[in-house]
């Protein structure tokens, strides 16, 4: 008895909340201001209830209230009356987010007379849709204000709020529908939307999604602003936090799969060769750090590397033989010092950070014991 009074009590609440909704969805019809403050006040408790979350009404009627909100703001703002620039700004981003939402439900199955679900040919219900066209409308409709907010926030420094906004913009204006109603963007705007979602997730550090963005970017033809380092700098940061978790499958398979859309991006591979040496050791990672410096023979830190891996070599012969001579010593150690001058050299030529002393620290520090083993270069 206390399980069929509990069902009855949760069917209750069910059916409690959707009577809410409908009530609410006559409401955000209205256009009165204050009655659309009071739909997005009392619609919440519905996103989350089990029957009135998976219904498209919840959402629909969420987002005509919010895109009601915002037109409305807006309109005044046009005519010089003062607003609450943050709130309308919220107000839009709400409405994308609800619309969206609701795009993904406005499915209904079509009923026969008898009260049956109509079928198709294979048997499948036939559905159709109730509030697409005008949800597709307003979201086409207002592409420029939610990009315009994209630009506010960057310009304030709002890295967050630029990222979502410009990530609205450019779901949209690059989707099915927006091609179907000949409103999408073209490449050359929509990647440079993408490169600046991309630039404000690096700047609060969301490192994964501001690699996917510029890779976006990167892939309609943007090659401004550095897209490059950005891009490479983002994985770098994924791929440490991947190693910080000792994750270094996770890690090698990542940049494997980055280095097939990028293969001749020389930190890459430098990056792979880390990866590979913190793992497996330095004898592994050289042919990467080797690679590194094919692809591009100006990149200072590929060099330092394979010089600082094969002086690892060298360091880790002296510290296996503790008791050997100077003379059964150099016969090992001087073919690999003699490979890994030249590295460090070019190392230093190309650096430009005058305060980075680490290949010419090793260089001397190689020189030093060519000195006290007596050997001349």
């Amino acid at each position: 008895m206390i399980l069929f009074a509990a069902a009855i009590m949760m069917a209750f609440g069910a059916s409690a909340q959707m009577s809410l909704v409908k009530d609410l969805a006559k409401k955000a019809t209205s256009g009165n201001p204050q009655a659309l403050f009071e739909v997005m006040e009392q619609i919440e408790p519905a996103f989350t209830n089990p029957e009135s979350a998976n219904d498209v009404l919840t959402w629909y009627t969420a987002g005509k209230a919010a895109f009601g909100i915002y037109d409305t703001m807006f309109g005044a703002k046009s005519l010089g009356q003062p607003v609450d620039d943050n709130m309308m700004s919220a107000a839009l981003g709400a409405a994308f987010d609800y619309y969206q939402k609701a795009l993904t439900l406005d499915t209904i199955v079509e009923m026969d007379k008898n009260g049956m679900p109509k079928l198709n040919k294979d048997g499948s219900k036939k559905v159709k849709t109730k509030y697409s066209k005008e949800i597709v409308g307003a979201l086409t409709s207002h592409m420029g204000d939610i990009a315009n907010a994209g630009n506010i926030f960057l310009q304030a420094n709002d890295w967050q709020g630029a990222a979502d906004a410009f990530g609205k913009y450019a779901d949209i204006a690059s989707s099915a529908f927006a091609i179907k109603n000949g409103v999408a963007a073209p490449d050359s705007i929509l990647s440079e939307v993408r490169f600046y979602q991309g630039y404000a997730q690096y700047q609060v550090q969301d490192f994964e999604n501001a690699y996917y963005s510029l890779d976006k970017a990167r892939k309609l033809g943007y090659t401004d602003n550095n897209i490059v380092d950005f891009q490479t700098s983002a994985l770098a940061n994924m791929v440490q936090g991947m190693l910080d978790k000792n994750e270094y499958d996770k890690a090698n398979n990542f940049i494997d799969n980055a280095l097939k859309g990028d293969p001749n991006n020389a930190t890459l591979h430098d990056i792979k060769g880390f990866t590979v040496e913190l793992k497996d050791g330095v004898d592994a990672a050289l042919p990467f750090y080797r690679k590194a410096t094919e692809t591009d023979p100006t990149y200072a830190n590929a060099f330092f590397d394979v010089g600082r891996c094969l002086y690892l070599q060298a360091q880790k012969i002296i510290d296996d033989n503790p008791n050997a001579t100077n003379k059964e010593l150099v016969p090992k150690l001087k073919p690999i010092y003699d490979a890994a001058i030249p590295y460090l050299e070019k190392a230093i030529e190309l650096n430009t950070n005058p305060n980075d002393n680490k290949a010419k620290n090793v260089l001397d520090d190689i020189l030093y014991k060519f000195e006290v083993m007596g050997v001349k270069r």
